[in-house]
């Protein structure tokens, strides 16, 4: 194939400056030119008047590590325009593997909602991981973070206690190996089980390594909502006494008793950084957050992994003591009411995929938390939730700050496959949201700026040299788009809608999107870091 030639653009490079109208060549998946008037010698000509070209979007906050198997187009994402999605966040992911503690890993994926191919978990390590991917033929790029709650499982189980030297020792190693396969760091999950579980100094010990190697700490921290500002200063004393660069996951203020200390979580974080810790974040444009419903559930009752949970969801001489902290869980979150059951496994409680846990709960004719107990144990925790529990003014006070990327924390689905199931509209609507809403609609920030969150921003904590930016040697990842037009469709009553407004995307040079419709291209990659 000759020379791909974009002309006529507003062409903005991911860096933040204001847009100029060039010319883009594309050649062997590489930016070959940027300039004005390139010659026309292309095999391919694009007229992209009245259009604006960026870099294409890294999600860098993603759970579509498992999803790809059963979605590698990746509709939801490639439509919005994102290019690259960073996945094995919040401590959650698919390696390394311990074939011994298989059982136990998988049983924790499926709880967060993890789609397991046909054969399973048939891989051990970061390489055999993106080699099965890599057979997939991906719509989008991928770049794995090795999840620590898949670490500790491998190295100790799901224990609620230290580790041992001998064990701490094996997280080590793990983690050094998969940095040399090519993972782009590691992410935390300090509210989740087993990585709630870890001391301040177990995850220095880790992000030590981390330092050592120039790769990123990303972390779902240990507290959003009431303990918030130590959870923030935890993860900053973690950069500072490791080293590492910090990266804090979908940042936010959870729950009405602390709306407005989004601005406060900002200020901690901008002091860290003139304080010399390389520390940002990430966010995405909604306000209501999505994960199990195993959430509402305290950390102790899921000591020794599902099967171990499931039993002491069954006790009756627990019955008491879970109900009081489910239900204080709840309350903030925002309340039963505020709660709304998304992904459900079986077909006898598929009906309540979209319902409140209010509305279940008086169906059932029971206390909300006895419900959610009674879901937990049917579907054996394989169910999630979104908790509509943040106010518009942090997500908005978040939104405009420099140092905060954009990031969905969704994952790649099909409005034509998915349909049906309630979940979170971000996996579909994220970076269209916030160009159309908070640019256009609300401007709130610039569109150079908004780009740049979405492309160099990300790229740069995540060590993506090659991609992010517009010129010449730069992987040839691209959106082309109607800055007039583009706008998330999806929504909380119908989730599976693609944004509007994306006119094409490429792939490494390849085109995945034209005209706003899939090509049925899939030259995405497992990009491996520079350490592999």
């Amino acid at each position: 194939m000759g020379m791909i030639l974009i002309r006529g653009a507003e062409v903005f490079d991911g860096t933040g400056e204001a847009a100029c109208r060039v010319d883009v060549g594309v050649s062997g998946g590489r930016i070959a030119a940027v300039g004005r008037d390139l010659p026309g010698s292309a095999g391919q000509t694009i007229d992209a008047a009245g259009l604006a070209l960026a870099p294409g979007f890294i999600d860098i906050h993603s759970h579509t590590d498992l999803s790809i198997f059963a979605r590698p187009p990746a509709e939801s994402k490639i439509r919005q325009g994102v290019t690259t999605e960073v996945v094995g966040n919040c401590g959650i992911g698919a390696f390394p593997v311990r074939p011994e503690r298989r059982d136990l890993l998988t049983d924790s994926l499926r709880m967060h909602g993890a789609h397991l191919p046909a054969n399973g978990v048939d891989w051990t390590d970061f390489s055999s991981y993106a080699d099965r991917i890599a057979q997939l033929e991906l719509g989008v790029n991928l770049a794995p973070l090795v999840a620590h709650g898949s670490l500790r499982i491998a190295a100790m189980g799901a224990e609620d206690r230290p580790p041992t030297a001998a064990e701490l020792a094996e997280m080590e190693a793990l983690l050094e190996d998969a940095l040399r396969q090519g993972a782009w760091g590691m992410s935390t999950g300090l509210i989740y089980p087993p990585g709630s579980y870890a001391a301040t100094a177990e995850i220095v010990a880790l992000a030590e390594i981390l330092a050592r190697h120039g790769t990123v700490y990303t972390s779902h921290i240990r507290g959003e909502g009431e303990t918030l500002l130590p959870a923030l200063a935890e993860a900053v004393q973690i950069g500072r006494e490791s080293g590492a660069r910090v990266q804090v996951s979908h940042l936010k203020a959870l729950g009405r008793k602390n709306w407005g200390r989004g601005r406060e979580a900002l200020a901690l974080l901008e002091a860290a950084r003139l304080e010399g810790v390389d520390v940002a974040a990430d966010q995405y444009p909604y306000e209501a957050t999505s994960t199990a419903l195993s959430a509402l559930v305290p950390a102790w009752a899921h000591a020794g992994g599902v099967h171990a949970l499931l039993g002491r969801l069954a006790a009756a001489e627990l019955r008491d003591r879970l109900a009081a902290e489910i239900a204080g869980t709840m309350e903030g979150r925002g309340g039963a009411d505020r709660v709304q059951v998304a992904r459900v496994g079986s077909a006898g409680n598929a009906g309540l995929s979209g319902r409140t846990v209010q509305e279940i709960a008086s169906r059932w004719g029971v206390s909300p938390e006895t419900a959610v107990v009674r879901l937990l144990l049917e579907e054996r925790a394989e169910v999630g939730a979104v908790y509509f529990s943040l106010s518009p003014e942090d997500v908005a006070a978040i939104m405009v700050s420099s140092f905060v990327a954009v990031g969905s924390d969704g994952q790649a689905l099909s409005a034509e496959e998915d349909q049906g199931q309630a979940t979170h509209p971000r996996s579909y609507g994220t970076f269209a949201r916030v160009l159309g809403e908070y640019v256009r609609e609300r401007r709130l920030l610039s569109l150079p700026l908004a780009i740049h969150k979405m492309t160099g921003l990300p790229a740069s904590r995540m060590g993506l040299s090659d991609r992010g930016h517009i010129r010449p040697g730069c992987a040839a990842d691209l959106v082309l788009f109607d800055p007039a037009t583009v706008r998330d469709r999806a929504d909380f009553q119908d989730p599976h809608q693609y944004a509007a407004g994306i006119e094409s995307v490429f792939v490494n040079g390849r085109p995945v999107v034209r005209n706003g419709q899939l090509t049925g291209e899939r030259p995405g990659q497992v990009l491996r870091s520079r350490l592999a």
